[in-house]
């Protein structure tokens, strides 16, 4: 066993929630020595404890949590995990970290405090070494892991549960764009003449497929069996059969500055996105978080603001439960953000305030719950027409890295922090806080 990552522990009482008026505050927050950069994962061993999952310079660690938020175990792993592209939570309290391949991709096993290679039964020979365009999480509890070879797209969708698999060459495809799906496995894919969107029952027996001839058209995901498929262009939503029948189309009216789409396993479609701009040379503009959601009928259910006013707007974590409760994680930039206009108010300071949010949302378009992690406020001055420096600020989370949902009213945060400093007052810019709310 290595040394505890742990720095400090800040315990934190609950905050009293009044009709979701009121934010959650955290139970216990950690605060660990890891570089934000590199992979940050968390998720729960088999008892509920709380796990976080990080690469640092001597391999990868598997820190487990007590219920007061402080080291019980930190296991170093024996493996590094330089090379990755994202993780996906898996049954038995496991997390699939996907690498360039699926040969360098590893099982960390949360309870065991264990990292393993993929059982080699369950990928087919000459399958391994190829590599990977993308890997989801399909139909519940498996992993479709995608990409082509020699022409040819390939789907391997993996069932961690049972350690088996099944490998799927989609007919006709040259690559794999996208896969998705809760009840069906759908599929965007490029052939020699264009692009389609192929529909597979759980069995992987072909349902149907058909051109997709609108260029700003893509799959987005599966409702209720059916594509579901988002428009660049005017940003509708349309749905339709296996075989391209339109069911029916949203046309948005409502909001047209999307920048995100899913659709929940219950069919819902959510739309997320925000109006503002930050762009130092010409203007800056903020705004709220815009959330859109769409029933399985066409309509739309609510058109949800969430945080406040902001710029630099990013969508961090979207999870849509079954019984339509969303939980949503964004994070942005307020106060003089003109300051950041080359050339103005040269020599005045100006203070910005970088925020991240978590909100839980009903299907009445509510807020349920909602948590604001730490702010970290920065004060700038410029010195110059292309010279802008940071003269004061304080410590504070300013990006979210993971978001591990507990059901419909708990989660678990890992998030970088600047401006954190060391008892001696040097800053320490290789900071995240593990944080329980």
């Amino acid at each position: 066993m290595n040394k505890p990552l742990l720095k400090s522990v800040v315990p934190v009482l609950f905050a009293s929630v009044l009709l979701g008026c009121v934010a959650t505050a955290a139970q216990w927050m950690a605060t660990v020595a890891v570089n934000p950069d590199n992979l940050n994962e968390a998720l729960l061993d088999g008892d509920g404890n709380v796990v976080h999952v990080s690469n640092q310079a001597d391999g990868l660690h598997i820190t487990r949590y007590d219920a007061d938020g402080n080291v019980a175990v930190d296991a170093l792993a024996g493996v590094a995990a330089d090379d990755t592209n994202g993780a996906i939570d898996l049954p038995g309290q496991r997390l699939l970290v996907v690498g360039a391949t699926l040969a360098t991709s590893t099982v960390v096993d949360a309870s065991a405090q264990q990292v393993l290679p993929i059982d080699s039964a369950m990928v087919p020979v000459g399958v391994a070494e190829r590599p990977l365009a993308g890997a989801v999480a399909v139909l519940g509890q498996t992993v479709a892991a995608f990409g082509n070879a020699s022409d040819q797209g390939w789907i391997l969708v993996m069932d961690f549960a049972a350690g088996s698999s099944q490998l799927l060459e989609v007919s006709g495809a040259v690559s794999i764009t996208s896969v998705s799906g809760h009840n069906q496995l759908m599929t965007e894919v490029a052939t020699a003449s264009g692009r389609q969107v192929v529909s597979f029952d759980t069995d992987l027996n072909e349902l149907g497929r058909y051109d997709l001839t609108n260029s700003r058209e893509s799959l987005i995901g599966e409702s209720l069996g059916r594509p579901a498929l988002y428009n660049s262009s005017n940003h509708n939503v349309r749905l339709t059969d296996v075989v391209g029948v339109t069911q029916w189309e949203y046309e948005n009216a409502e909001f047209e500055y999307i920048k995100g789409q899913s659709v929940g396993p219950d069919g819902r479609v959510l739309l997320w996105g925000d109006n503002s701009r930050f762009n130092p040379l010409s203007s800056v503009a903020e705004d709220k978080a815009h959330f859109l959601l769409i029933d399985t009928d066409g309509q739309l259910l609510y058109h949800y603001l969430g945080g406040s006013a902001m710029a630099r707007t990013l969508y961090t974590h979207v999870k849509q439960f079954e019984n339509g409760v969303v939980q949503v994680s964004y994070q942005g930039w307020s106060g003089e953000l003109s300051g950041f206009i080359l050339g103005s108010n040269l020599a005045t300071p100006f203070t910005v305030t970088r925020k991240v949010f978590h909100d839980y949302i009903t299907l009445a378009g509510n807020k349920s719950r909602w948590m604001r992690e730490p702010t970290r406020v920065e004060t700038y001055s410029q010195c110059g027409s292309f010279c802008i420096n940071l003269v004061l600020h304080e410590e504070g989370h300013c990006d979210n890295l993971d978001v591990f949902n507990i059901g419909t009213d708990s989660l678990i945060s890992v998030s970088q922090v600047c401006g954190a400093v060391s008892e001696g007052g040097a800053l320490l810019p290789n900071t995240v806080k593990v944080s329980l709310y």
